[in-house]
């Protein structure tokens, strides 16, 4: 049976399923890839290896889903969107009427900072909104963390259940609302507590492109990782200084393979709350591109408002374990 979208909610269908064990997550996962199947659709799954184990032990019919690599796919919000917009276009290109995918990211929450995909969870809503897509994301409630589990509730119009069966979510809020609600956990990635690495008053981009490069050699970043901390770097700061308030202050802390930076100006920031998900679909002055490019090649990117101004947060690499 194929579900409709009501009326007024646009061709993506964005739901999600909480599971409290193996056997649960199976009996709302196999119905959902059975239908996409029996349909003749393109039917996606990407999800954490050992999750992806026990779907191909226990699904028949597992060699009919492909299966995606989370490692690329969810390497940050930004690439996610890229990536199921081009999966979804590759397909619909070929004839096909509606694309199945699940999804599930890898212990958000603990191992996956939450922050930026409670943005991406909100947002999907519209910027999927004109793809013929079916998207199932699945939350372990043995290991996800209950605020996380009360952001599913409010990111998702439809709640999937055992057997196949579906409902509304009573929690859905406004996706505009949230975006311009939600406030990251800031202990998710907490900025150092040493003084900065380095430290500087509205730079010029050459003057940061510098500093980040320097920065990076210090953290023992790879080349390639330095050349998008540059990038970043230099995007957020030009971004800052055009369409910002004075002072900007730029801050690189270098740790073992890991920077961690802040762009800070006193004005509001982006007015538009997808900024940085998806290319400026208004001109590109605004500076949505350049946020759109941050956001592809970082590890971690949240942007707040406070008293003080706007603060970009920026992290390239990962904590040394």
């Amino acid at each position: 049976m194929r579900l409709e979208v009501t009326s007024g909610q646009g061709v993506h269908f964005h739901e999600a399923a909480v599971y409290g064990s193996d056997e649960e997550f199976l009996s709302v996962l196999i119905p959902f890839l059975r239908r996409g199947i029996d349909a003749g659709e393109p039917t996606i799954a990407c999800l954490p290896p050992a999750k992806a184990r026990l779907l191909r032990r226990a699904f028949v019919d597992a060699g009919s889903v492909t299966f995606l690599d989370t490692a690329t796919v969810y390497a940050n919000p930004a690439t996610a969107v890229k990536h199921y917009r081009d999966v979804v276009s590759h397909h619909t290109q070929r004839g096909a009427r509606q694309v199945h995918l699940v999804g599930e990211l890898d212990n958000p929450g603990h191992v996956t900072p939450w922050g930026p995909w409670a943005r991406y969870e909100a947002a999907v809503n519209h910027l999927f909104d004109d793809l013929p897509l079916w998207s199932l994301c699945t939350y372990d409630a043995r290991t996800t963390p209950r605020p996380v589990l009360d952001d599913v509730l409010r990111t998702h119009p439809w709640l999937a259940l055992p057997g196949g069966n579906h409902t509304s979510s009573t929690a859905f809020t406004d996706p505009l609302v949230f975006l311009e609600t939600h406030v990251p956990d800031p202990t998710e990635v907490a900025l150092p507590h040493c003084a900065p690495t380095v430290e500087l008053r509205t730079p010029h981009p050459e003057q940061a492109r510098d500093a980040a490069h320097r920065v990076g050699e210090q953290a023992g970043l790879g080349e390639a990782r330095i050349g998008e901390l540059v990038l970043a770097v230099s995007e957020s700061v030009t971004n800052a200084v055009h369409h910002g308030q004075p002072p900007v202050w730029l801050r690189l802390w270098a740790e073992p393979h890991r920077v961690v930076t802040t762009v800070t100006d006193a004005g509001d920031g982006p007015d538009d709350p997808l900024a940085g998900l998806a290319p400026a679909q208004r001109s590109r002055a605004d500076g949505g591109l350049g946020l759109w490019i941050v956001h592809q090649v970082c590890d971690y990117v949240t942007m707040h408002r406070h008293e003080d101004g706007h603060t970009v947060v920026l992290v390239v690499g990962a904590r040394s374990k």
